[in-house]
């Protein structure tokens, strides 16, 4: 690599932890702001005074306010799914655990999410990657139809319980799928 070309890459790997970090601060002030207003009430100029940006660094990173939800529940459940892929011959309880792990960690944005009347944004993005998961992981091949596999994603969703406060352990919770599956298949 010559020295035009390590400039150009050390360039690019700047700009790119730049624009985490400016990403990072986005999100933060968004669901700040989620935790003080409506959702309906926070502004893109809001997002972008809280956050220590320019709004034209804003647009150069997001098209919406929705737009930074979908790229951060992607990230979780990219995070998510290379765990899975790296757990050996995973099983469902442990698949269930990651999922519950996973949403034990982000339940200040879970909360936020529920409070501003976006579950359906985050369900639809929980239900696609999941949909792709229980078909990856335990197909066919390990009897799980996909009419169960659906079902078991919407119990999984819903039954966290957002409302109810994350009472339940992410281990509870899994071993309360493994349970719902074992009823499932009698």
């Amino acid at each position: 690599m010559n020295r035009k070309d390590e400039d150009k890459f050390v360039d690019q790997e700047k700009t790119q932890k730049k624009n985490t970090m400016t990403k990072e601060c986005i999100f933060t002030a968004l669901l700040i702001l989620m935790e003080q207003k409506t959702y309906e009430e926070i502004t893109i100029t809001d997002i972008a005074k809280r956050a220590g940006v320019s709004r034209m660094s804003y647009y150069r990173l997001y098209r919406s306010k929705d737009d930074i939800l979908i790229q951060h529940f992607n990230e979780i459940f990219a995070e998510l799914l290379n765990e899975i892929k790296n757990t050996e011959g995973i099983s469902k309880y442990q698949f269930s655990l990651l999922i519950f792990q996973q949403a034990k960690e982000n339940e200040r944005l879970l909360k936020a999410v529920l409070r501003a009347k976006l579950y359906e944004m985050l369900l639809k993005c929980f239900i696609q990657y999941c949909s792709y998961l229980v078909e990856k992981i335990f197909g066919q091949d390990q009897g799980l139809d996909p009419v169960t596999a659906d079902y078991l994603i919407y119990e999984e969703a819903g039954r966290f319980s957002l409302e109810r406060g994350m009472k339940e352990s992410p281990e509870k919770m899994a071993k309360m799928m493994e349970q719902i599956e074992v009823n499932l298949t009698k």
